[in-house]
């Protein structure tokens, strides 16, 4: 019969054993699982050779170290900035540029076998854009990055030329896409920038002058269209004025006529008044003869 001075050591043994046991699975598990996380790849390697690669979230087994090993590989998008670089232009002018490349690995297993690691593909990405840079900007001329004449300026061209030339060599060799590439700053050795100046001023020049010449030619026409409305409107004063005039001096004639037809005598006396008011006015002086009209109506015969 056991007493409770014996059960207390064989609970200590039983929980020893438990203890031990969960220990083992741990131990296992760790050495055989793995989990792969969102935006990564796993690729399990198996005495250098990798066996499969592993683009989908989750938890996995593979044989224990040192038979199986995991390689993880970040598959998000990169920003890569190039060291300075000196080129020529077309037109033989220096330039110092700094590039960048926005970029991913797409080819886990081809990323892996050539190149291995994220430094090394910033080297060789380095390299390439450089390479690409020296090629494309030797078929441009200086004021194609520097221009403030939007014609004149191709960076998005030259952009895009850089983008084709690396794209393909990126994903056939090394496994990675090149998502865009471009200018991250540029700068001229000294006696450069004196003709980039000089550039800028002519250019400003140029719009200026155009600019006087689309005001002048606008102020012409705003000149030629005032001008032709204020002909518009003395011509449709000068009709309306004569309209009244010969309405009046019809309505006039109307009524010498009617007051001619009522009082021949009267409309001559009348008349004769009316002629010598505009020939004898306050301060004039006249001698002529006071028997012929309309002066005879100075003297009393004439009344």
């Amino acid at each position: 019969m056991t007493g409770p001075d014996t059960a207390v050591p064989r609970a200590l043994d039983w929980l020893r054993v438990v203890i031990g046991l969960a220990s083992v699975v741990g131990i296992l598990l760790a050495a055989t699982g793995f989990s792969v996380p969102a935006g990564e790849s796993a690729i399990v390697v198996r005495f250098g050779d990798p066996t499969r690669v592993i683009q989908e979230p989750g938890l996995y087994w593979k044989a224990p170290w040192p038979i199986d090993q995991v390689v993880s590989l970040d598959l998000r998008r990169r920003a890569f900035e190039t060291g300075h670089a000196e080129m020529l232009t077309r037109d033989r002018k220096n330039v110092v540029l700094v590039g960048f490349a926005i970029w991913r690995v797409s080819d886990p297993l081809a990323f892996h076998r050539s190149i291995g690691s994220i430094d090394n593909a910033e080297d060789k990405l380095d390299g390439l854009l450089t390479n690409a840079q020296i090629g494309v900007l030797g078929r441009f001329d200086l004021q194609s990055l520097t221009s403030t004449n939007p014609s004149l300026l191709r960076t998005s061209e030259i952009e895009a030329e850089l983008l084709a030339a690396v794209v393909d060599v990126a994903r056939d060799q090394y496994g990675i896409e090149v998502l865009a590439v471009g200018f991250q700053r540029l700068s001229l050795p000294e006696d450069n920038v004196t003709a980039v100046f000089k550039q800028m001023r002519a250019e400003r020049r140029q719009y200026a002058a155009r600019y006087e010449a689309e005001g002048a030619e606008a102020a012409a026409k705003i000149r030629a269209e005032t001008d032709l409305e204020a002909a518009r409107i003395r011509a449709s004063g000068t009709e309306e004025a004569a309209r009244i005039k010969g309405e009046a001096e019809a309505e006039a004639a109307r009524i010498y006529a009617e007051a001619h037809r009522q009082d021949p005598d009267l409309y001559r006396f009348v008349r004769s008044l009316d002629a010598l008011d505009e020939v004898v006015g306050s301060d004039t002086t006249v001698i002529l003869r006071t028997d012929s009209p309309p002066f005879r109506l100075l003297t009393s015969e004439g009344r």
